[in-house]
């Protein structure tokens, strides 16, 4: 298996990282001498959320601060880390946000700030069912968001799988869709979040 240019290693012990010209040079931490493994490259997901069911605008103009979201599918392959782009479904469908995971998935309560969003408190009932991670925001676009009828005329956007099947929570994006997103918010300057 051929190695990409860009790969970095990391060692089990300290935690430090290393780039591919080090790593061949030795396979082993320079710091504690502990064999380095290959660094897990983030992925790229696409989370959605239903505005009548959570009132996600009105908590971000309360709060933009760190946020739970369930993680309903793929709780094995999403990780702390990872890239998120933040979709709303309904009547003006698309991408509100981007941000990226803090945490890894695990079981736990929903945060009690969060609770009054939703519509139905049995939902929140989900959140000890299932897994959830904390989501930080770093780009909010809610004032001209990237509409579902943009990405629907988007040759690389269009294959999205949330424009395929529109349940769920979770969807994974491609390296390509997750790049396409980001360039076609860079064009409108979108805000940055500190």
């Amino acid at each position: 298996m051929g190695q990409v240019s860009d790969s970095e290693f990391e060692c089990r012990g300290c935690g430090r990282v290393v780039p591919l010209e080090q790593h061949k040079q030795s396979r082993f931490c320079p710091n504690c001498g502990t064999l380095l493994r290959l660094r897990r490259q983030p992925k790229q997901w696409l989370f959605q959320f239903n505005p009548a069911l959570y009132r996600w605008f009105d908590r971000i103009k309360e709060s933009k601060e760190t946020e739970q979201w369930l993680v309903s599918q793929y709780a094995k392959e999403i990780h702390n880390g990872d890239k998120v782009a933040v979709w709303a479904s309904g009547e003006n469908a698309g991408v509100y946000a981007v941000g990226e995971i803090i945490t890894e998935p695990r079981k736990r309560l929903l945060a009690a700030e969060q609770e009054k969003y939703w519509a139905n408190q049995e939902d929140l009932l989900k959140f000890e069912e299932k897994y959830s991670v904390t989501l930080k925001y770093t780009r909010m676009i809610i004032d001209r968001p990237l509409l579902e009828d943009a990405c629907n005329k988007d040759p690389i956007l269009s294959g999205m799988a949330v424009l395929k099947q529109s349940q769920g929570t979770n969807f994974p994006l491609t390296k390509e869709q997750w790049s396409k997103i980001l360039e076609l918010i860079d064009r409108e300057s979108y805000k940055q979040i500190p």
